[in-house]
């Protein structure tokens, strides 16, 4: 019971970090594309997205160092929890905001929690369009193969919404957690020392 319960954990810290990679690399992509627009005159506007994103992506990259260093068991990881413990409960409970903006002059500021949902939801997402296509495929020509595909795209689905509704910690804990870890690989980054991801959006 304890093997099948460490592989499940397992798999969920990867399906977690291949969520979070996803959203990197569309996030890197969007920010090239405000980044040449801004290089063209595009003004403050395009300025404003920019710092949007370079926030989201510092975040996303914080979240995927903390997956990545609980799957491996790094030993600062039990500190870490204690000091997002302690700190948490300093953070207050965000309450939406009654105010409506014009979607198209503003970007969204999503808290932390908000962000890595919506990376887990993307992924989910394509599960859902990857399982759709096997299941036209076999109804039009059925194979073994494919029955096992399937099967297999069912059960990642459902460990996707798992991770949505049962695995991510308390909001404050998750935006305590990327908030120290960012600011941990801002000052790596400003001493020069390797950034704990593989990931390379430039933000």
């Amino acid at each position: 019971m304890g093997t099948q319960q460490c592989a499940r954990i397992w798999h969920q810290q990867e399906l977690a970090m291949e969520a979070v990679e996803s959203r990197l690399q569309a996030l890197g992509e969007y920010l090239a594309v405000y980044r040449a627009s801004y290089a063209s005159g595009n003004g403050a506007q395009n300025y404003a997205r920019i710092r949007v994103l370079r926030n989201d992506i510092g975040r996303l990259r914080a979240w995927w160092w903390y997956l990545q260093a609980c799957r491996r068991g790094a030993a600062w990881v039990p500190l870490l929890h204690r000091v997002v413990a302690i700190l948490a409960v300093l953070v207050p409970v965000r309450r939406p905001s009654r105010r409506r903006r014009h979607v198209s002059r503003s970007m969204r500021h999503l808290s932390s929690y908000s962000l890595i949902e919506r990376a887990y939801a993307a992924l989910e997402d394509d599960e859902q369009g990857r399982l759709l296509t096997l299941r036209l495929a076999q109804y039009h020509r059925p194979t073994d193969s494919r029955s096992r595909d399937i099967a297999i795209t069912q059960q990642r689905l459902a460990d996707i919404a798992a991770l949505r509704t049962e695995e991510l910690p308390e909001p404050r804990q998750v935006s305590v957690t990327c908030y120290l870890l960012n600011a941990a690989m801002v000052a790596r980054r400003c001493l020069g020392l390797r950034l704990p991801i593989t990931n390379t959006v430039d933000y």
